[in-house]
């Protein structure tokens, strides 16, 4: 089969398809991935086709539009910005891009908010299936949706229906953006686009758990991971990790905007308070100083398949792709969030054991931040909740299950 990925985001909404693409490829498809031109370094590095569409944007540009959206702590504020600035910037020519580069394929297979995507394929007559990379904004009346209180079934089928109302303007917002593009042709609800007949939620079910009354056509295939088995580390790291075994790692990926040098002396003087030793990665912000105490190694681009289970605790920012690969290893979490649904799954670390208390990252202080790092470096109960639920965790891999359920898909719709 010919098969479309279509993508958009930053890392951590990329990373996922990066995986599931090389899985369909190693099954023999002939995979295509769209997306921004600013990932396609990303994918061609792997030997993945790429089209890319839509605007060039630096690093900086991104940075700078993150300060934007965390400026605010309306979260539907966020989604418009994010929307208006990035998903729809330059829309008409991403969607002409799309529509063009779908035009062969037999199947596409599209992140839940990349609706000029999801539009394009549609208008196509395309079979498409979304892909879902937490479940905060299915609505189920187990849980309340993200930020409402836990009152009881009841109560939560109400904040369930606040919820879609208040999102309802950002949808309307995104099928009014369509309309201009002969559409809409998908229905968009929660601030997400799915197919009408399969969907897939690739996240782990134990730190993102679904309920019995999950809508039929959405199914839990497990996060999709990538493994990077070929890293080799620089020898200034391993050299490092010789001496100073165990110890805390500091990423947070794409977050942090342009604040990178004010959110490095924040960690380091934290790190000064605990005594601890610590690898930083830069990210996206550029975490990084002039200089750093000797039991401080500044990192660049470092696989956290291969980082994280050399470590003793991770401070990140809760993404679900990094909260998946920190459990993956068995290690205890200091989540510090940002923005989308990274509270959720500080929440749900903490619930399980694994993880201090989140710190919002504008409250985070030298004092705060080290007090949490302490506990996780030397808590033992949480290192062996981490630890236990390890293998759990690493079963929950969803990439053959998601070709093989795709493959199956496919014989279906051509009976």
């Amino acid at each position: 089969m010919k098969i479309a990925v279509c993508t958009i985001g930053s890392t951590g909404d990329v990373q996922p398809y990066l995986a599931l693409a090389l899985s369909l490829q190693a099954a023999g498809h002939s995979v295509r991935v769209i997306s921004h031109p600013f990932h396609q370094a990303r994918f061609a590095a792997h030997g993945i086709a790429f089209r890319p569409c839509g605007p060039v944007v630096s690093q900086q540009e991104l940075n700078e539009m993150l300060d934007k959206m965390l400026a605010t702590r309306n979260p539907l504020k966020q989604l418009k910005m994010l929307m208006l600035e990035a998903f729809f910037a330059e829309g008409e020519s991403y969607f002409r891009s799309a529509k063009a580069a779908l035009q062969d394929c037999d199947l596409a297979v599209i992140h839940m908010v990349d609706f000029l995507s999801h539009e394009a394929a549609a208008q196509l007559g395309m079979p498409r299936i979304t892909g879902i990379l937490a479940p905060p904004g299915i609505p189920t009346r187990h849980v309340p949706p993200p930020h409402f209180p836990d009152l009881g079934q009841v109560v939560n089928r109400l904040g369930w229906k606040m919820a879609q109302a208040i999102l309802g303007i950002a949808d309307r917002a995104a099928a009014d953006y369509l309309q201009r593009l002969g559409g809409p042709s998908v229905k968009i609800g929660m601030f997400c686009s799915l197919a009408p007949h399969l969907n897939f939620l690739a996240c782990s079910p134990t730190l993102g758990p679904t309920f019995p009354d999950l809508p039929k056509n959405i199914e839990v295939v497990g996060p999709w991971i990538l493994e990077n088995k070929d890293f080799t580390a620089p020898d200034p790291l391993v050299d490092f990790l010789k001496e100073h075994p165990e110890p805390v790692a500091v990423s947070f990926g794409s977050m942090g905007g342009t604040k990178g040098p004010a959110l490095a002396k924040t960690v380091l003087e934290a790190l000064e308070i605990c005594k601890l030793p610590a690898i930083i990665q830069g990210g996206y912000a550029g975490l990084q100083t002039k200089q750093a105490p000797s039991n401080v190694f500044f990192a660049d681009v470092i696989p956290h398949e291969w980082l994280f289970p050399r470590v003793r605790c991770v401070v990140h920012h809760a993404g679900a792709g990094t909260s998946t690969t920190v459990a993956r290893a068995g290690k205890p979490h200091v989540p510090v969030v940002f923005i989308a649904d990274q509270p959720y799954f500080a929440d749900n670390l903490r619930r399980l054991g694994i993880a201090t208390k989140k710190l919002w990252y504008w409250q985070m202080k030298p004092g705060n931040l080290a007090a949490r790092i302490q506990q996780a470096y030397t808590s033992a109960d949480m290192h062996a909740k981490a630890k236990s639920l390890q293998p759990t965790i690493v079963a929950e891999t969803g990439n053959e299950r998601t070709v093989t359920r795709i493959e199956k898909f496919m014989r279906d719709l051509h009976r």
